[in-house]
């Protein structure tokens, strides 16, 4: 059917354009969150790219809802004040037509929310962690800020390097302040450096001309070394898995060890992403009645009650999830209660001008 068709074709492509609006708007939070710490030195400037791509499914968990609840609100109202809609109904098409194009949009959007809150989502999450946990067991001098002075991952030696280019390191500081078996502090000093792999993983530091400085100010004994080459061999570790319960983080539990897992946050976790799975066609149910206006009222009259309930919707979900994290309250209970509250909502408000609503409120005004 061509109106069908129209529908669909105007409410996806206001979708989309508002999908991405709103991807670049927390886009550019996330890269001001992440620039700030790679500035900070908290995490290296390779990772940059791989953590913003791996915290778009964040992002999309609230997103995919309220793009199509904000397409169906926006084209629809564009429709009802153009007169569009009127003249599509003068013309003997039904209202269901409307029920079906939301219907065809929530399943692709539905399909989108399931595969970032079964899958997606908890992998991102473990990726950014063995990221930056893999970054700070290993980090790579390369990596490193110039200019500044920083504390290794062991907290044994501070390092410092004048001008990183590359691979390339000039002016390298190295002081090793705690010491172990018996080895005295030591500072090692020189011009150039260069850094690289071996085939086993291994990180390799040569340091050109290289003066190591060895021995204590108290007892006057000192052992100083000068260096062609200054060879050093990095390991690198293995991050370990931790099995206990109480520091799991679930967001990187699947939805099924969710169900599993009877403790207080996996259930809030469990319930709040069935919120955002549910809240599709949920609040794209709502939003239709809530979208018809005249052309006296102006284009998106509507707006502003719709985006409330939405609001208010979320917060409420939000606020469980976090309660019941704590044992306050039963998330189970919560969760129905809500979601029950807003259906009977949005039966009323799409039955509000049917010919049984009509004659109801016409007997009830009369008595």
């Amino acid at each position: 059917m061509i109106i069908r068709r129209y529908l669909v074709k105007e409410t996806l492509k206001t979708q989309g354009a508002i999908l991405f609006i709103l991807l670049l708007i927390f886009f550019s939070q996330k890269l001001i969150k992440i620039l700030s710490s790679a500035i900070e030195g908290n995490i290296p400037r390779d990772l940059i790219m791989p953590l913003l791509v791996l915290g778009i499914s964040n992002m999309a968990d609230l997103i995919l809802p309220l793009s199509l609840f904000l397409g169906v609100l926006v084209t629809f109202g564009r429709l009802y004040s153009d007169s569009e809609m009127v003249a599509m109904h003068a013309c003997g098409v039904k209202k269901n037509v409307t029920y079906q194009v939301v219907f065809l949009l929530c399943i692709f959007t539905c399909s989108l929310s399931l595969f970032n809150t079964i899958w997606f989502g908890p992998w991102s999450s473990i990726k950014q962690d063995q990221l930056i946990e893999n970054a700070k067991l290993n980090p790579s001098l390369a990596g490193l800020l110039s200019g500044q002075f920083q504390q290794t991952p062991d907290g044994n030696s501070v390092i410092y390097i004048g001008n990183v280019n590359n691979n390339n390191l000039d002016n390298v500081f190295i002081a090793k302040v705690n010491t172990r078996n018996n080895e005295r502090p030591s500072i090692i000093i020189a011009n150039k450096g260069k850094t690289g792999h071996d085939k086993e993983g291994n990180q390799i530091i040569t340091l050109e001309n290289a003066n190591r400085y060895e021995g204590t100010a108290n007892l006057k004994d000192f052992r100083i070394s000068n260096f062609h080459n200054y060879l050093g061999i990095i390991k690198p570790k293995e991050l370990e898995m931790n099995s206990d319960d109480d520091k799991i983080d679930v967001q990187q539990l699947g939805i099924l060890e969710l169900y599993h897992h009877n403790t207080a946050k996996t259930r809030a976790e469990f319930y709040w992403r069935l919120t955002l799975i549910i809240s599709v066609p949920l609040m794209a149910f709502l939003v239709i009645p809530l979208s018809v206006s005249n052309p006296r009222q102006g284009r998106l009259a509507q707006i502003l009650p719709a985006l409330l309930l939405y609001l208010a919707y979320f917060l409420l979900a939000s606020s469980v999830k976090a309660n019941a994290g704590k044992e306050r309250l039963d998330a189970e209970i919560w969760f129905y209660l809500i979601n029950i509250v807003y259906f009977i909502v949005a039966i009323i408000l799409n039955f509000w001008d049917s010919l049984f609503m009509r004659k109801l409120r016409l007997k009830y005004v009369a008595s």
